[in-house]
């Protein structure tokens, strides 16, 4: 019986272990996407286009988008 019992603690630790593990990753992929934000926050503003509305630099964007699409050579360069 005892042994039994130290398995069910093994497996409570290695489940919790499993949980911590996931919360780190968790925080590590979201502190990846705010630096890759920031950074894209940064492109904008060194390309002096911080001063244009959220929905223009949208619009832009999307079009850049469409334009890479249909050329996709333009993108290599």
């Amino acid at each position: 019986m005892n042994c039994l019992m130290q398995q069910k603690i093994t497996l409570q630790q290695k489940k919790a272990r499993l949980i911590m593990d996931e919360v780190n990753l968790k925080i590590k992929e979201r502190k990846m996407r705010t630096r890759r934000l920031i950074e894209m926050g940064g492109l904008v503003a060194k390309a002096k286009l911080d001063h244009l509305s959220a929905n223009t630099l949208f619009g832009a964007i999307v079009s850049l988008k469409e334009t890479l699409t249909q050329h996709p050579n333009v993108q290599d360069h």
